[in-house]
């Protein structure tokens, strides 16, 4: 346990550093926050990207053709059932189809900031900064600039949290196993009830994992999950400078890319990368066991880390982790996560041109923010969780 005076200090430290990231996010918003808004504005759909492949799916799906061949540059990489669960926006003109997709995507954003700040009963103070920061975050703004599925994916983490945090292993775990079908990247949550022997979330997450793939298979056919295999197989790990898993980093840092100038070149370095993903998860699941109310948010984290991909804007799904840390009193590491968050994401634009090691580590800056987050996660876990209490009825007036 830490001694008081350094806490203090500690605390002080963080909060500082949180202080001036946060002066120097809002210094380069004044050049970058009106393209970031335009991104999300225009009619264009280059800008779109991520929701254009989508949208290309869906209305791929709709007319009989190959949902992971439909001649975008960037290649869909969630499975059937994604497709599936959005196809009715195949049937709207692209840019129509995009706006009602941001429109979801902020109420469903919105819906489970509230619902974890209620669930925390987080004060007042705490939960203006924290929701307003994480709605002005630079990975949402990018999200919905975009049109990813992160947003769905956080609420299914946050009804799985709070599920279990009321003792409803059942819907806990069905939740779990959703998220997992529609990006199976983070498998290594369902170890969250695994480690804790939490049997009756853990069949369920199982279940619904393999009914959601079912819908999958039953409504495309067995063939488009053979080709979702297929061209996760066939995706190289990313050395983009958003991606912020290790296997990339080690990618960047390490092979000769177009994207950064690297340090030496050690392709066996990206197995090193990988290897020290599963470290990261292992020694995560260890700790879980002490802390399992922080620990599904740590396992998120250490999910992205050991991913082969893991976008900048994959933050969005620490978003209630990050709230959590604020209830449990951790104010000064909680408030550093958000100042980085609020970094832009034309922060690689400074460095880019460059072309040296210096601005190559500088560019990787999205890795180790991915860090601070799961550091700061798996240390909360040393305390006990605390049990949902049920507010006691108010006395009627006599």
């Amino acid at each position: 346990m830490r001694k008081a005076g350094n806490s203090g200090v500690w605390d002080a430290v963080l909060i500082t550093a949180g202080f001036w990231v946060l002066v120097a996010s809002l210094w380069m918003d004044v050049d970058y926050m009106g393209a970031t808004l335009e991104r999300i504005s225009t009619r264009s759909m280059a800008f779109h990207v991520d929701f254009d492949s989508f949208w290309r799916s869906a209305r791929a799906m709709l007319e009989g053709q190959n949902i992971y061949d439909t001649g975008v540059e960037l290649v869909n990489l969630n499975p059937p059932v994604w497709t599936v669960l959005i196809s009715p926006l195949g049937l709207l003109e692209p840019i129509t189809a995009y706006r009602v997709f941001v429109l979801i995507s902020l109420v469903v954003v919105v819906g489970y900031l509230a619902w974890t700040v209620e669930e925390l009963r987080l004060r007042p103070g705490w939960t203006v900064v924290g929701v307003v920061m994480l709605l002005l975050s630079s990975p949402l703004l990018a999200t919905l600039a975009l049109g990813q599925v992160y947003p769905v994916l956080a609420l299914g983490l946050v009804a799985a949290w709070v599920a279990d945090r009321r003792d409803g292993q059942e819907i806990s775990g069905a939740a779990l196993g959703l998220v997992v079908a529609l990006k199976p990247s983070l498998l290594p949550v369902l170890l969250w009830p695994l480690v804790r022997r939490r049997w009756r979330a853990l069949l369920p997450a199982l279940i619904s994992g393999a009914m959601a793939t079912l819908v999958g298979v039953l409504v495309l056919g067995a063939g488009a999950t053979l080709d979702y295999i297929r061209v996760l197989r066939e995706q190289p790990v990313s050395t983009y400078w958003d991606n912020a898993s290790l296997p990339s980093a080690a990618a960047r840092l390490f092979t000769e890319n177009p994207y950064a100038q690297n340090v030496v070149t050690l392709p066996w370095m990206v197995g090193v990368g990988y290897a020290l993903g599963i470290i990261v998860i292992v020694l995560t699941a260890i700790r879980v066991r002490h802390g399992p109310e922080v620990g599904l948010w740590a396992l998120v984290a250490a999910s992205l880390l050991a991913s082969p991909i893991a976008w900048h804007n994959y933050l969005v799904l620490l978003g209630p982790g990050v709230l959590l840390l604020l209830a449990r009193g951790r104010a000064a590491p909680a408030f550093l996560l958000l100042a980085l968050q609020a970094i832009p994401a034309q922060w690689p634009l400074i460095w880019n041109d460059r072309g040296t090691v210096v601005a190559s580590l500088a560019m990787t800056l999205y890795l180790y923010i991915l860090i601070a987050h799961w550091l700061a996660l798996l240390a909360a876990t040393r305390e006990p969780a605390q049990a949902f209490r049920p507010e006691p009825a108010a006395e009627k007036p006599g």
